[in-house]
């Protein structure tokens, strides 16, 4: 993509504008960028060499003495030398990139702590200011937001602000990071101690859905272990019988051992869904068939009662 020149001249074009009308009142930032004008104007504009011209490009023309017998095309630079190329600008219409001390504490914060990223967090914001506004960063607690690593990037940038002891950004952040320690040890205390004392009154805790996957996975993996190492077991065997003769019985375990584990395992697996639902269909129709037998004998007791009346 070409570099666009045309923003260069955009305060001569806007009085040019004023001038013949086209333009009836004067932008805001109109006296703005004519007190601070682009740095280096980048539209070529053609040279024609004379006399009255003062451009640096005429004493390539000159003759000197020394280049008197040289021919005339070598005193011509026909392009632009590694050095002139080196100092242009080529960046001067470029968006320079942003950068805050907050965002390099934040990145070095969740680098060394890659887990605090694994924490659930509220990405829905009421009017963006509640970190600004409502906290007050002389202590790592608020009321109006979570301790997470936003917390000790707040934190650090209060204290380097405010502290006139403290002259140094490590040392800033280190006593943030260590306020942030000594409350992440205090939060899990307390959780395990409720926790505690809710065992000791009777609370029974269920297993979460990651205990349950891991607990289901480890049935398939210590099936498979078992049917894996009697398939070997059969393999084994059968490399210890190939050279038997035929109408032996090494050629029936050759055949049973063509079955791949994958399909035994399936197999298995297959079978054990099959138990699984058998019972729990049993446990269905048995509690249905109490319920309606309660029931028969309810509505038997009534009738009982209406009778006697």
């Amino acid at each position: 993509m070409r570099i666009q020149t045309d923003a260069v001249n955009v305060v001569s074009r806007a009085s040019s504008y004023l001038l013949s009308g086209l333009l009836k009142r004067k932008p805001l930032w109109f006296d703005v960028v004519a007190k601070y004008p682009p740095k280096q104007n980048l539209i070529k504009v053609p040279y024609i060499q004379s006399k009255e011209n003062k451009d640096p490009r005429n004493d390539q023309f000159e003759l000197k003495k020394r280049d008197r017998k040289r021919p005339l095309s070598a005193l011509y630079q026909t392009r632009a030398s590694k050095m002139e190329n080196g100092n242009l600008n080529r960046k001067i219409h470029r968006i320079p990139k942003l950068k805050f001390l907050e965002d390099e504490i934040r990145d070095y914060f969740h680098l060394r702590h890659p887990w605090e990223n694994a924490r659930p967090k509220t990405l829905v914001e009421n009017s963006g200011d509640e970190v600004s506004r409502k906290c007050d960063w002389s202590r790592m607690l608020q009321l109006y937001k979570p301790l997470d690593g936003e917390s000790v990037v707040q934190r650090t940038m209060y204290i380097l602000q405010n502290d006139p002891e403290v002259k140094d950004v490590f040392e800033a952040y280190d006593i943030a990071r260590f306020e942030y320690y000594k409350l992440r040890m205090a939060e899990e205390m307390e959780s395990h101690v409720a926790k505690e004392e809710s065992v000791m009154h009777g609370a029974v805790f269920e297993s979460t859905h990651l205990d349950w996957n891991l607990t289901t996975e480890q049935k398939y993996i210590d099936d498979w272990v078992k049917i894996a190492s009697e398939k070997t077991q059969v393999l084994e065997a059968n490399r210890s019988k190939s050279n038997a003769p035929a109408g032996s019985m090494g050629g029936e375990e050759v055949e049973a051992a063509q079955v791949s584990i994958f399909e035994v395992f399936c197999k298995s697996v297959h079978q054990r869904e099959l138990k699984v639902s058998k019972e729990r269909r049993s446990r269905v129709q048995q509690k249905t068939h109490e319920e309606t037998s309660r029931a028969l004998y309810i509505i038997e007791m009534k009738m009982k009662r209406i009778l006697e009346k």
